[in-house]
């Protein structure tokens, strides 16, 4: 049951009247000077959980518990991908050219796995084939400039070429000649329609793998995978979802996920930056133990680094320790491997391809023992060697994932989900009715359902209380007292309680990419999280009637999930808040500059537009409630003032009209002059 404390407090003579100002002084005294200790215990309540999750998992340990899960789990990873949302390619691969090297040619492709989103490609051909050739699909990873064609990268398909492999490799999306722009892997737009970034690149891959297939001299019952880093998860994803590679082996891209949340927290996830490894809710339901479940038996050879920041050691060996288990449970152990450099980091060198070499040669040729195969001197051309592009010059990815999204959001069912099953919160807000402080003016904290204290300070009026108004401000729950009438609200019997909900104010955060990316997979919205913070809070202080006073994008988004989760409301003012979910998605201005591309690796984390923090995107949402509909559907007297767009722009009042229909809404100028009414109307 969530717990009232009163902290610090002071009572004020009935008959004192304060400004504006004295009564922000009086809340801010209140406010400890050191909040250190709060932004640490809301990192940490975001770690237990994702804990609790994975501590939940029951991995499969036998080859009939695998058989059964895997296809359950199968399903659950195509719709946490949203891949199935993606169309066939509208266009067939082409062949624009072709480069001869001794022993083998590369042919320049063109893939197009959506509309207006060309991908180029190399397919190295080994000359003089017998017959049907074993071949591999390699998924590169994050390299920006190089991509396809680091030296790396060029060695392996070359030595695989040569001993009688057919390699396709392609630029993944922001990378290479699709421009160097990280931006181009964060496309958080498409989380509204039910896409992840790494539906994305299963579907390029799965649109490759297709082509590979196509082609007459490839044996489709030999097919390998293998890639680095993001290019090793893809590896994991791909083999796990489908039968058609026969052998994975996946390099610097295995972790103990919770390993990896924990490792990555002091880092804010590198920003935040890539998104590849955040699939929503992928952690309610696996660990990489699941993903190597849905690949066993085939053959797999996990390739990992002794000192690799992103993807510690030890719980790659944790992972290969459960691997090792289940393919002995198979009456397979041979097929499962475990290669650890311990000379070199993170990336696809010389040891790591030589240990790929002799797995693929011995489980897709019927070569040698799996152990190692020697790499001879390699020379590759430069990666920016002008015979090896495919295009004339770079092209964005992101014109084309963003038009993406707005189809599928054009096409989407309104309404189908409920906001609930949107943010990912289970189970209704339970309280008990709290006793008030006998201060007139107290700081307060409430204990959240996982035990955060979320503090706030509690104005109450002399005599009878009537109602309590809740108030949150993105400036901190202080800023609301300058913008109410404090006076009349204690004389017409109101109680002010201001809150800091988690994120916002003493609870403030600066890691809020890796508490966003933690909630996704966690199937979760961290704005969600906020709302409840709010509904507790009001479930705690039990007032005879509840109000809610919200300023700014947040804490307006919090307050609007809270109207849809929290107790029936008198009254509701929400200001400086977005008008739509759909406005996520429409950003006149701002998405054009999005699809810059950056010519230097150190420009790749640029992003140019003004984004929509990543917190604030919940996925699915387009399926659900929109926050219009929330307020109409809170059935109270409800004032929007000065709502803003995709663009963070004040709408002006056709946008307005057409973006809220049968909405209260208030702008500019007049804006002051409709709150006093309304605030004289509603407190009446």
């Amino acid at each position: 049951m969530p717990r009232l404390s009163i902290v610090l407090g002071f009572t004020l003579a009935s008959t004192q009247l304060c400004r504006a100002e004295d009564w922000k002084a009086r809340v801010e005294a209140l406010r400890p000077s050191d909040t250190r200790a709060g932004e640490s215990a809301v990192l940490d309540r975001v770690e237990a959980r994702a804990a609790a999750l994975l501590g939940a998992l029951r991995h499969p340990m036998s080859a009939a518990a695998a058989g059964r899960a895997r296809p359950v789990l199968r399903e659950k990873l195509r719709a946490s991908l949203g891949i199935d949302r993606l169309s066939h390619p509208p266009e067939p691969a082409r062949t624009i050219g072709s480069v001869a090297r001794p022993g083998f040619r590369i042919e320049k492709i063109v893939l197009q796995p959506l509309a207006g989103m060309p991908v180029p490609a190399h397919l190295y051909v080994p000359e003089a084939l017998g017959g049907r050739a074993p071949a591999v699909l390699f998924y590169v990873g994050h390299w920006w400039p190089d991509s396809k064609t680091r030296p790396d990268f060029q060695a392996f398909c070359t030595n695989m070429a040569r001993l009688g492999f057919v390699v396709l490799t392609w630029d993944p999306f922001g990378q290479g000649e699709r421009g160097i722009s990280s931006r181009d892997h964060r496309r958080t737009e498409a989380l509204l329609a039910g896409v992840a970034q790494q539906g994305f690149a299963e579907h390029e891959t799965r649109v490759a793998l297709d082509y590979l297939l196509s082609r007459p001299e490839v044996d489709p019952k030999r097919i390998g995978m293998t890639g680095a880093s993001g290019g090793g998860y893809n590896t994991w994803i791909t083999s796990a979802l489908d039968d058609r590679i026969a052998v994975a082996v996946p390099v610097v891209g295995t972790s103990e996920f919770l390993e990896q949340i924990h490792v990555t927290r002091p880092l804010d996830w590198y920003h935040a930056a890539e998104h590849c490894h955040f699939v929503p809710g992928l952690i309610r339901y696996a660990n990489n133990h699941e993903l190597a479940a849905m690949i066993a038996p085939r053959p797999l050879l996990v390739v990992a680094a002794a000192r690799d920041q992103s993807f510690p050691i030890e719980g790659v060996r944790q992972v290969a320790d459960y691997a090792r288990t289940l393919y002995s449970a198979f009456g397979a152990p041979e097929k499962f491997g475990l290669f650890e450099d311990a000379a070199e980091g993170h990336g696809y060198q010389k040891a790591k391809r030589e240990a790929a070499y002799g797995w693929f040669r011995r489980w897709l040729q019927g070569a040698g023992d799996g152990r190692p195969y020697p790499e001879p001197a390699t020379e590759v051309p430069p990666f920016d060697a002008p015979e090896l592009r495919v295009f004339e010059q770079n092209r964005p990815a992101g014109p084309a994932m963003v038009e993406t999204a707005r189809r599928l959001a054009d096409a989407l069912p309104r309404a189908k989900l409920e906001l609930r099953d949107v943010l990912g919160i289970a189970g209704p807000v339970r309280a008990q009715r709290m006793v008030r402080p006998d201060a007139s003016v107290a700081r307060i904290t409430v204990a959240a359902q996982d035990g955060l204290d979320i503090p706030g300070f509690l104005l109450r009026p002399q005599g009878v209380e009537r109602g309590l108004l809740l108030a949150v401000d993105d400036r901190g729950k202080e800023a609301a007292v300058s913008d109410l009438p404090i006076d009349e609200f204690l004389a017409r019997g109101w109680a002010i309680a201001g809150m800091d909900p988690r994120g916002i104010g003493e609870l403030r955060t600066a890691q809020m990419g890796w508490v966003a990316a933690v909630g996704l997979l966690a199937g979760e919205s961290f704005v969600g999280r906020q709302a409840l913070d709010l509904a507790t809070a009001a479930a705690a202080f039990a007032p005879a009637s509840i109000a809610v006073y919200a300023r700014g994008p947040n804490a307006a988004l919090a307050a609007t999930y809270f109207l849809g989760l929290g107790p029936k409301a008198r009254f509701f003012i929400l200001r400086d808040g977005f008008a739509t979910h759909r406005h996520f998605l429409e950003r006149a201005e701002s998405l054009p500059l999005s699809f810059r591309l950056q010519k230097e690796d150190r420009d790749r984390t640029t992003a140019f537009d003004r984004e929509i923090p990543f917190a604030y995107v919940p996925f699915r949402a387009l399926e659900g409630p929109d926050l219009p509909d929330l307020w109409r559907g809170a059935k109270a007297d409800g004032l929007i003032l000065d709502p803003i767009d995709g663009d963070w722009r004040p709408l002006d009042a056709a946008a307005a009209q057409l973006a809220l229909p049968r909405v209260r809404v208030a702008l500019g100028e007049t804006a002051a002059r409709s709150l006093a009414n309304f605030l004289q109307k509603v407190l009446d």
